[in-house]
């Protein structure tokens, strides 16, 4: 049995934002099983016996606060100096949970789904210096409403506590290689400037991680479960360097027959939209055929008298969306698929 070597984050809370000062968001994405919640939880109760800094974790759904206590339970038996329990009891008919350690208030538990109603228990987070937002990619690409918007005003909500209008407080968003189209990665551009041997990037207030962890990797593959569906694409992005949706295989050329069914306009440039039978596929690519009179655009400036201007609803538009979301989209180079993820980009998430 090898060693257990858990996520590292030295480097990254090492790091200066892209303006050269400290940042506010940190977003750290591995293959599962790297240790990241672990880490980062640990930090919390460190950080809470030190200096007397509270934290506060981030849920979607109001539902899923009552089990906040207990993500602590492993940590705890992992590092006991820290404390033996954890417990956690209900606030404003359950809007929010506040976390107790060994009986002493350590955190809370706040749902992103309501952000208006946690506006005016603003002054209970005075002392919180770290927020925890796990699992912040989801599998079924599923997001809140206005999930980005709702993220700032709970923070927003965080910071002003104290009698400060905006405290420095840092949130830690922890997430497994699911997908880059999600609308964290779309909001900072990270979908355009991630490349497959991207380990770090910075932005102005925020800093990135996107890391491997070989020794969770070797300990699935050992694993007889995963030998079964070892040629599964899931699997793969539990065990190696690539992302649940968005992994290479997106860029491949089709065979058999196929059917042309529209041009796209993007940024000056024309793409052929095809649809091959045989592959179940629809492929983009930089061939587009002359003598169809199907033209279509999304943008005002790549709209003229030859070309259909096109919404999100259309059923032409929805054909791409609905391939992207169920794994049968295809491009023939990254130019191709950069055009197709700047519309999907829009699209799904702003």
């Amino acid at each position: 049995m090898g060693d257990i070597a858990y996520y590292n984050p030295q480097k990254i809370l090492s790091m200066k934002d892209l303006d050269g000062e400290e940042p506010s968001i940190y977003m750290i994405t591995t293959n599962r099983s790297a240790g990241k919640t672990t880490t980062f939880l640990k930090k919390a109760l460190a950080d809470f016996t030190n200096d007397g800094s509270k934290v506060v974790l981030i849920y979607r759904y109001t539902y899923e606060l009552n089990s906040s206590a207990d993500i602590f339970k492993d940590v705890l038996k992992l590092y006991p100096k820290y404390g033996k329990l954890m417990t956690c009891i209900s606030h404003a008919k359950g809007l929010f949970y506040e976390i107790f350690l060994d009986k002493i208030s350590f955190g809370y538990a706040i749902p992103l789904s309501n952000p208006d109603a946690l506006k005016k228990y603003s002054p209970i987070f005075a002392e919180v210096n770290n927020i925890i937002f796990d699992e912040f990619q989801t599998e079924t690409g599923k997001y809140l409403n206005k999930e980005m918007q709702k993220i700032q005003s709970v923070y927003l909500t965080i910071a002003r506590g104290g009698g400060q209008q905006s405290r420095h407080v840092k949130l830690f968003m922890l997430g497994n290689m699911v997908s880059i189209m999600n609308p964290y990665f779309i909001n900072f551009d990270i979908h355009k400037r991630l490349k497959n041997n991207t380990n770090f990037m910075r932005g102005s207030g925020w800093v990135a991680e996107f890391g491997f962890n070989e020794s969770a990797s070797i300990a699935i593959k050992n694993n007889s479960f995963f030998k079964a569906f070892q040629k599964d694409d899931y699997m793969s992005y539990s065990t190696e360097k690539v992302y649940l949706h968005d992994a290479d295989i997106f860029i491949e050329k089709p065979s058999g027959r196929a059917k042309y069914i529209f041009t796209l306009m993007h940024d000056g440039n024309a793409f052929g939209i095809r649809e091959f039978f045989d592959d179940g596929v629809l492929y983009v690519s930089h061939k587009p055929d002359n003598s169809c009179k199907q033209i279509v655009a999304f943008k005002a400036s790549d709209h003229n008298q030859n070309t259909i201007m096109l919404n999100h609803f259309s059923y032409l538009w929805k054909n791409i969306r609905d391939a992207f979301n169920n794994g049968y989209l295809r491009f023939d180079d990254i130019k191709s698929k950069s055009a197709i993820f700047d519309i999907l980009s829009v699209d799904l998430y702003k």
